[in-house]
């Protein structure tokens, strides 16, 4: 453990897989306490286990973040189990690749429910103790697809008001002492995808011609960057987004060779 997060306490929705089980992984490495919040039990024990094994403090609990009471219930028993809470990272989601057209009302509901109502509830539910402190920080995953249109239309509606949601709480609540920031994540080979690589196996190398800096990123990626909003280096950054895509937002890498004919 290298200890730079060591006395934090931080809380992780969705972090049974994928980015949420790496940043889990890696933040605990870093000497921080964290609270494990997933639906699936079994993704759940594998991770709570494999970040014991490594001598990390963590503690697992089991949720459905579609429903308010087990919200309110869950990071009220981590306040009681840790003491505090430092930082609460909102990284659940549902992502859906249908378009408009083909968006069940209960695909959009269920979309919504847990990518955004969610993470509303949990910084409500945590940010009373934080704001008592005079010391939070909070930091929802976004997207690249709330600043673009790249498809998969509910999802990316869901995420645009993750990251109004960030700049309510950071300016709202920045004279108590809260902290808000946006992860905002490109495309990332995770789990996530399986649906999409089953129809097409080469989906992440057709999509490297679009990054600028060659490839899809890592759940790896995205730790690193909620590592460094958690320490302390970065305590005058609220409000922002943190955008962690490659080069993809920059500019679109295939159409400028073809406005300037030099391709």
């Amino acid at each position: 453990m290298n200890n730079s997060l060591k006395g934090k306490t931080v809380v992780i929705t969705g972090s049974g897989r994928s980015i949420g089980r790496e940043m889990a992984i890696r933040i605990a490495a870093e000497g921080a306490s964290v609270a494990l919040l997933e639906i699936n039990k079994e993704n759940l024990e594998e991770v709570r286990s494999t970040i014991a094994a490594a001598g990390g403090d963590v503690r697992a609990y089991e949720i459905d973040l579609g429903s308010e009471s087990q919200i309110i219930e869950t990071i009220s028993k981590v306040e009681k189990d840790f003491g505090k809470i430092d930082c609460l990272i909102n990284n659940a989601m549902v992502h859906e690749a249908e378009d408009l057209l083909n968006t069940t009302l209960d695909v959009w509901n269920k979309s919504i429910q847990i990518t955004l109502t969610a993470a509303f509830l949990c910084i409500r539910q945590a940010l009373p103790a934080m704001i008592k402190r005079k010391n939070g920080n909070i930091i929802n995953i976004g997207t690249v697809n709330a600043k673009a249109m790249i498809g998969s239309d509910s999802y990316s509606a869901a995420k645009a008001g993750v990251h109004a949601l960030t700049r309510t709480v950071a300016v709202r609540y920045g004279v108590d002492g809260i902290r808000c920031n946006t992860i905002v994540p490109g495309t990332i080979a995770t789990a996530a995808w399986q649906a999409r690589v089953d129809r097409n196996p080469n989906v992440f190398e057709d999509l490297k011609p679009w990054y600028p800096l060659g490839r899809v990123g890592t759940p790896n990626d995205i730790a690193d960057a909620a590592i460094f909003l958690i320490s302390e280096n970065s305590q005058w950054i609220s409000g922002s987004e943190l955008v962690v895509d490659g080069g993809l937002l920059a500019g679109y890498a295939p159409m400028f060779r073809t406005v300037e004919g030099s391709d």
